[in-house]
């Protein structure tokens, strides 16, 4: 078999490359509220950090967010849980765990987590 043919079943055992999932990034400001705050502190969950340097190196095919807050109550403030840098208000009755999933044009996500801390005056 010559190296023609060996090379065309090489390549035709090959599948394209189905890409590889973004990179989901948090960044809390401000990273604490006071404990039992009362949905005083307006907090913006930042989430533009994220990209997709593998498959997207440009950023030229934009990511969707969504954001979920879980353990404390909330309340999003003129954004959406799908913004990418929504604001939202807690009630501080405990830390909150922030949930970021992010999913490329490739259909393929990350997810991230961080906490916001509570502190006491």
């Amino acid at each position: 078999m010559g190296r023609l043919a060996i090379l065309t079943l090489l390549l035709a055992g090959c599948t394209p490359d189905d890409g590889r999932p973004p990179l989901a990034r948090i960044d809390l400001s401000p990273p604490a509220i006071l404990e039992n705050d009362g949905y005083q502190t307006a907090v913006t969950l930042d989430g533009t950090a994220s990209a997709d340097p593998l498959d997207d190196p440009d950023g030229a095919r934009p990511l969707t967010f969504a954001w979920q807050i879980l353990d404390d109550e909330h309340r999003f403030e003129g954004s959406r849980p799908t913004s990418p840098a929504p604001v939202v208000r807690m009630r501080g009755d405990r830390p909150a765990t922030i949930v970021l999933t992010v999913t490329d044009a490739d259909g393929l996500s990350a997810t991230t987590v961080a906490r916001m801390q509570l502190t006491v005056r």
